[in-house]
């Protein structure tokens, strides 16, 4: 209808993807972003909301209070190796927070795109098209995959997006991502050890949001892999971002995951296949370099 303004509920708003989607919000959309939190958020793109999605009548009564077009669903505790270490809490989030934010919107008849992982997937039969059997090989990966099933056998108007290591600017209350985390580290002079044996396509939060919103229009249905266009490993996504920020990659340590016996196990090489992303939401995937290249020219846009 002309003149409507279209109301998206972001779950999880306030992270890399979120940002992506505000910054790349088309005209005639609103974004009721939430957060768990309790912090201020400087950001004109998207309406802010403390909220608990676990807590399952303060989520019914949201529903009840905001007729919404649409929920992209990115909540949840997505750290492998918190959820590694915190089940219990972890479990809480994901799949009690899932299943409230479904249930609210299968009663509500709204469309709903539940964010999931390349983390579904076991890295031994890389690159993976969206038919390929999930095989997590760690906890947040075993998450992901109830919480498909979940969003798949209870919802008929629905999408799975499935994202890879996401970089970008993120909210100045977020925790670094691993670019914004390596430029850091650089920037202060101090040594990263990165491993050559974790392979993915990483993807950048501004062509996120625009896939985002491509399916959001399309109410295209089923699942969807959102990468990017270049194939590296943890240290060479390293060497990329020194060269294009102009940073002292002699700094870079390049190791193999035995350097880190500590964290959760990661499946070796998790690289998507992106025809669906490119023929279906038009929207080809993007090098590593144009990526990083544009991150660098809005480095003063943090919020």
């Amino acid at each position: 209808m002309k003149g409507k303004t279209t109301t998206v509920l972001v779950t999880g708003g306030t992270g890399l993807l979120g940002k992506g989607m505000g910054e790349t919000k088309p005209n005639g959309w609103r974004i009721l972003s939430l957060h768990q939190r309790d912090y201020a958020v400087e950001d004109s793109r998207a309406d802010h909301l403390v909220l608990d999605i676990r807590d399952k009548a303060k989520v019914d009564e949201l529903f009840a209070k905001h007729p919404f077009d649409a929920v992209v669903h990115a909540a949840g505790i997505a750290s492998v190796d918190y959820v590694e270490r915190h089940y219990a809490e972890s479990l809480e989030s994901n799949i009690v927070g899932t299943l409230n934010i479904t249930s609210a919107s299968r009663r509500a008849g709204v469309y709903l795109v539940y964010v999931s992982t390349n983390a579904v997937f076991d890295g031994k039969k890389a690159p993976y098209a969206e038919d390929a059997p999930v095989n997590p090989v760690n906890k947040y990966g075993r998450l992901k995959v109830e919480c498909e099933r979940l969003v798949a056998e209870t919802l008929k108007d629905y999408a799975i997006v499935r994202p890879i290591l996401m970089y970008g600017w993120n909210h100045p209350v977020c925790r670094p991502n691993p670019a914004t985390w390596i430029i850091e580290k650089l920037m202060r002079g101090e040594a990263v050890q990165l491993v050559d044996d974790v392979i993915e396509n990483p993807l950048y939060n501004i062509q996120c949001g625009e896939a985002l919103w491509a399916l959001l229009k399309k109410r295209a249905t089923g699942i969807f892999h959102l990468a990017g266009g270049e194939t590296v490993n943890r240290y060479e996504f390293g060497r990329r971002i020194a060269e294009v920020f102009g940073l002292d990659a002699s700094l870079l340590k390049r190791v193999d995951s035995s350097a880190f016996p500590d964290i959760a196990a990661r499946p070796p090489n998790t690289t998507f296949v992106t025809r669906r992303m490119s023929r279906e939401l038009g929207v080809p995937a993007m090098t590593l370099r144009e990526g990083l290249a544009h991150m660098k020219a809005h480095a003063r846009v943090k919020s």
